[in-house]
């Protein structure tokens, strides 16, 4: 769906002083949607954020990330610490190298300890091999201040994981970020700015030590696909593009567009829709709620910001022109 340009938004827009809306075709309206609302509940729907992996089957696994202590009582070599690199591999003392990857802890300690038997004639048992610490390794790259490879626990929210690369390069409250994560064998992409709405998110990601997360803009071409908003283009304090809630009503886009200017038309706002059947154009009264519709994914909400009427406008030309012509005819007088 391509984004709406406010030079066709601009054609569609007539200015009119009827006092009853007059509309082409049919609305739900925000009296018709009540009911139905009350019956759901009001547990806000979140859109577009896909189904997020738990990968249960990681949980006893080995991951890059975790350290391990190593300790021998009569070697130096085999006292020390040591953690899975980002390839999952495990490097010890005398050239032993052990690839982690779909171990339990107990295959690799059975794997570490049979390894050092042939450097030991007696005594292997003695060998103490414990985990100290499960943690993840997670790359973060693309738009964040200090991409690399960080440490996180297992249920780390996203936020913390992005903060710990020193934060996101941009504003939240002016653009929209979209986070595509791989994760081992799951490739999948969420709304950064969705997430940051909804505390409910804020622990549902897992991490398996093979991840990648990389933070990118979302284009105006991808945006009404990938993430509905709602715009606001007129009759507010800050014009532009809100995430659509699908609870949220006209009040709710008005509230984050910064409220309305003075001087609003209230009885001339208007709605712009794509439709199955082509571009809508609703208008409604703002102060009467039985004609104020339910918005819908990528919505364009226009308020006319002038309420005077034409003979309004042609009183006060006529008043500046007379002041004018007074003043001329004052300076004539003196002279």
């Amino acid at each position: 769906m391509r984004t709406i340009s406010y030079v066709l938004l601009l054609a569609f827009f007539t200015v009119s002083c009827a006092s009853k809306p007059k509309n082409d075709f049919s609305y739900e309206r925000i009296n018709d949607n009540t009911d139905r609302m009350l019956d759901e509940g009001s547990q806000l729907n979140l859109l577009h954020i896909k189904d997020i992996p738990q990968f249960e089957h990681t949980k006893e696994l080995v991951a890059p990330g975790f350290l391990f202590s190593l300790h021998h009582p009569s070697d130096e070599k085999l006292q020390g610490r040591y953690r899975v690199t980002t390839d999952g591999i495990l490097r010890l003392p005398y050239g032993i190298v052990i690839d982690t990857e779909g171990m339990t802890f107990t295959d690799l300690k059975a794997k570490v300890l049979n390894a050092f038997k042939n450097f030991f004639q007696k005594g292997v048992q003695d060998i103490s091999f414990r985990l100290l610490r499960k943690e993840y390794y997670v790359e973060v790259r693309g738009l964040v201040k200090n991409s690399g490879h960080y440490l996180v626990e297992r249920n780390e929210s996203i936020d913390k994981v992005i903060d710990k690369a020193g934060g996101i390069k941009g504003n939240l409250q002016e653009d929209f970020f979209i986070v595509s994560l791989k994760q081992m064998d799951k490739s999948y992409s969420i709304s950064l700015n969705q997430y940051f709405e909804n505390s409910v998110f804020s622990s549902a990601f897992t991490w398996t030590g093979r991840d990648t997360l990389f933070v990118n803009l979302l284009n105006d071409e991808g945006l009404e696909d990938n993430v509905p908003t709602v715009s606001v283009i007129g009759g507010v304090q800050n014009p532009g593009k809100a995430l659509y809630h699908e609870r949220a009503n006209l009040f709710y886009y008005l509230g984050k567009s910064g409220g309305v200017i003075p001087n609003v038309g209230y009885k001339e706002a208007y709605i712009f829709r794509n439709t199955v059947s082509g571009l809508k154009k609703i208008q409604f009264d703002l102060t009467d709620p039985s004609t104020i519709p339910v918005i819908k994914p990528n919505d364009v909400i226009m308020l006319n910001g002038e309420k005077r009427t034409a003979m309004d406008k042609i009183f006060e030309r006529a008043t500046q022109v007379g002041a004018i012509i007074s003043a001329i005819a004052i300076l004539i007088l003196a002279f």
